[in-house]
């Protein structure tokens, strides 16, 4: 199968906040798949950080850490297209184009936005209410078919389609209408000291995560910590939501079915069950901590591979700016 015959995939990840399992099950771990299956764009979006109050110094160093940590995931730059959102001006030139085309009650509606506003929508910044245009741009730009997300992003897609169906309706022919790719299976791991809790990134309890770059010892104190239910059996069931949850993450991490896991530890007790869990996340992780720390000791190599993806995107997007800039009007430039 030749390049040009593959679907395109876009993905995007904010710098902020240490990524840890939930991230790499639910979807770093597709995007090293998707790299042999589809034309894969990969972005760090820092322009969306700025939504939300921020220290510039931090997202400089979050920045190329988030690089550096797709690269140790298994992210190849050879195989796929690696770079940061501000490295491509036409994100920012497309938003402004379709906020123009966008609607106001449609991104009323928008649920990120109200959760995020937490109700003071007259006081936060406009970034904040015209984020999903910018999400749109960041996809269209690149005419990607697929956007592998979670269920929380499905709204985001549907309205990124609107707004890419209404310029072509308008203005002609110009984006592919992406599909949200929304995998089966481990997309929702929770928080080790509530399963009733989505693991997150930004969550202040750090008990409640597993980091991709934690030490052994540390993986091992959290995963003993972590909450179970009452009794001892170990089964994924709805009255044992906390066992289930580390039941999905064993699954995940050694790649066999919770079945096969539920009659292994039949006889045992929960903290042997745990045990074996530290022991397979501590193997799991370990080439990608080992190839962490080698990028972050080396900063310029990060930095040379996330500006050659800059210069390949930059190449694509242009493609895609040409023909938008000619269906709006704008003069051509010399």
């Amino acid at each position: 199968m030749t390049l040009n015959t593959r679907k395109r995939v876009f993905s995007g990840i904010q710098p902020t906040g240490e990524a840890h399992i939930g991230n790499f099950f639910g979807a770093i771990r597709n995007w090293v798949a998707n790299q042999d299956e589809h034309e894969a764009f990969y972005c760090i979006v820092d322009l969306h950080s700025l939504t939300l109050p921020w220290d510039p110094a931090e997202l400089t160093r979050a920045t190329l850490a988030k690089g550096a940590e797709l690269l140790a995931c298994g992210v190849d730059p050879g195989r796929s297209v690696l770079f940061v959102q501000s490295h491509v001006p036409a994100h920012s030139e497309l938003a402004w184009i379709l906020s123009c085309v966008a609607r106001m009650g449609e991104l009323r509606r928008m649920v990120q936005f109200k959760e995020k506003s937490k109700g003071e929508t007259e006081s936060v910044g406009v970034g904040l209410f015209t984020y999903p245009v910018l999400q749109a741009a960041d996809v269209l730009l690149y005419r990607a078919h697929g956007v592998p997300v979670g269920e929380d992003q499905r709204q985001h897609i549907e309205l990124m389609r609107d707004i890419g169906q209404r310029f072509n309706t308008l203005l002609g022919e110009t984006f592919v209408l992406p599909e949200a790719w929304i995998p089966a299976a481990g997309a929702r791991i929770m928080a080790l000291d509530d399963p009733t809790q989505k693991m997150s990134k930004s969550a202040d309890r750090p008990a409640s995560v597993v980091q991709l770059v934690d030490p052994p010892d540390v993986i091992v104190k959290k995963v003993k910590s972590a909450v179970t239910d009452s009794g001892r059996e170990v089964r994924a069931a709805d009255d044992k939501p906390a066992v289930s949850n580390l039941l999905s993450i064993f699954a995940l991490a050694e790649g066999v079915p919770v079945a096969e896991l539920e009659e292994r530890f039949s006889t045992s007790g929960y903290g042997d069950f745990k045990a074996a869990l530290a022991e397979v996340l501590v193997q799991r992780l370990a080439p990608i901590r080992e190839r962490y720390r080698e990028l972050m000791a080396d900063p310029g190599e990060t930095q040379r591979l996330l500006a050659t993806g800059a210069e390949a995107a930059s190449a694509i997007a242009e493609e895609t700016m040409a023909d938008v800039r000619a269906k709006t009007g704008l003069l051509p430039r010399l």
